[in-house]
Order: structure tokens, then sequence, then C-alpha cells
């Protein structure tokens, strides 16, 4: 990226100067008026290695979350493994309670999805990018806009027949 002389104007200034006290971009006709002090460096591209250190900084950008379906999961593959509840909720160190209320819907925290996941050798977790948009608008691209929450407010809120 070259800069432009600060005596005349020129686009191929690549030098640095003292001319008159100050310090200037020039260029190799208006070097003569002062001091060279120096070139201009050109911006580097970014090394492989930068490379590869941005893409380990995304990677660790990306966060665990449970499936959502992870409830009829949870369920088909204790049956196939002919595990009741309480067999299960033993094998992951959890009350019982906790393993029926999965399997009815509730989504637990990454952890215990884990254990559930060592305990029954089935994927009940991915990685996500926080920054994805989950949601997207009615007409297929971005976000949800405010006209498509009133879009759906109104259909709500519309009486059935």
């Amino acid at each position: 990226m070259q800069q432009g002389c600060d005596i005349c104007g020129r686009s191929d200034a690549h030098l640095k100067a003292k001319v008159a006290g100050m310090d200037a971009v020039v260029c190799d006709r208006c070097a003569n008026l002062g001091v060279v002090t120096g070139e201009i460096e050109e911006p580097k591209k970014p090394s492989e290695a930068k490379r590869i250190e941005q893409k380990k900084a995304e990677i660790v950008q990306r966060v665990t979350e449970v499936v959502e379906d992870i409830g009829a999961k949870v369920h088909k593959k204790r049956e196939e493994l002919g595990l009741t509840q309480e067999d299960l909720a033993k094998r992951i160190s959890e009350h019982e309670s906790m393993v029926k209320r999965i399997e009815h819907g509730f989504i637990p925290s990454p952890d215990i999805a884990k254990k559930l996941e060592h305990a029954l050798q089935i994927r009940l977790t991915e990685l996500v990018n926080p920054n994805e948009q989950e949601y997207t608008s009615g007409r297929g691209a971005g976000a949800l806009t405010l006209g498509d929450i009133m879009t759906i407010k109104k259909r709500s809120d519309r009486p059935s027949k």
C-alpha cells in the first residue's frame, strides 16, 4: 500500500525523512530536501502460523450444546440396552428423577449430557458457534425482525374456529 508524498503529493512515497525539523513521508525526488531516516515497511501478510492461531481461536469460541431431541435418544438407547431408568441413573451418578425428566423433554446441563453420552455410547452434545444466529426471518434471510414477531403474535391472538 503506497502513500502520497507529504511534499509533492506523488503516490510513490516510500521513505521516511526529517524535513525542516518534521517527520515526513517522501518520494525519491523529495528525499534530498531532508535527511532520510528509513523506509516505510509494507504491511506483512499473515503468516501460516498466524492463520493457525486464528483458527484455534475460532475453535475455542465454540461451545457445547445439548441436542434438542435428547429425551427420545436417551429413552430409545436405554431400552435397547435393557436398562431401567434407575439402572441408568446409577451409572451416571444421578437421581432417577433426573433420567425421567430428561426422557420427558428436560434439557440437562452439558455435564450431565456428557455422562449420558459415556454411559449410552451415543452423541448427545454438539459444538456450536455462539455467534451463529439460530432464528431466521419469515423471508428466510437473517434474524427475526420486529415484523416477524408481530406476525407471530397476531397469528397466536386469532380466536380458534
